[in-house]
């Protein structure tokens, strides 16, 4: 074997450890995520044959898609709950409710009920591939091209697991809500001095 194939064989090795080891590295930040979207949403309940038992629920402690009914027992009482809901045929969660996990952005929401919600998975394709104002990842058609690059969850996961770098964008990291920083913000103000003397009132004429 000559001097030169040996060494494209070695860096070809260290490019694949170097690969392995970044996946290693991203797989927990997700991993949760890939559990979650493989799930199935809105059969009915066997455990609980009775009114509105659809399962549209998912425990991220447990991995667990059940009805309402079932994550109201003692065992989900202090666990992370997801409620799904139905937009247009597809599963989705609430915007709100999934930055408290993760970083939502970049991720097309869409208008349910007065709420914003990003969906699961993207639906199936219809008409004509385009090149321009789509999905980075599965090309779907977004509705703000200019503001969002991907038009589900599972899109930008998969965005995630095939960037070169953890610097490189998108980021999947755990975001702290708002009000949560706020008030550890206001926590740090130092406290207001108090106020030298008694105030006296001016007298009545």
């Amino acid at each position: 074997m000559s001097q030169s194939s040996s060494k494209e064989i070695e860096q070809g090795e260290e490019a694949e450890a170097i690969h392995r080891k970044n996946n290693s590295n991203k797989k927990p930040a997700y991993e949760w995520l890939e559990k979650f979207l493989k799930r199935t949403f809105f059969e009915s309940c066997t455990t609980h044959p009775i009114r509105r038992n659809e399962i549209n629920r998912y425990c991220i402690n447990c991995n667990l898609s059940a009805c309402q009914y079932c994550m109201s027992s003692t065992n989900h009482r202090y666990h992370k709950i997801l409620k799904i809901y139905r937009h247009v045929y597809k599963d989705v969660v609430s915007l709100g409710a999934m930055e408290k996990y993760i970083d939502c952005s970049h991720i097309q929401p869409y208008k349910c009920n007065k709420r914003l919600v990003i969906a699961l998975n993207p639906l199936p394709h219809c008409g004509p591939l385009l090149s321009t104002g789509v999905c980075d990842v599965c090309k779907r058609r977004l509705a703000e091209p200019e503001l969002y690059n991907y038009c589900s969850i599972s899109c930008k996961v998969t965005a995630f697991a095939m960037k070169a770098s953890e610097s490189d964008p998108p980021f999947l990291c755990i975001q702290i809500p708002t009000s949560i920083r706020k008030n550890n913000e206001s926590k740090t103000e130092k406290p207001r001095g108090r106020r030298k003397g008694i105030p006296c009132r001016a007298p009545f004429f």
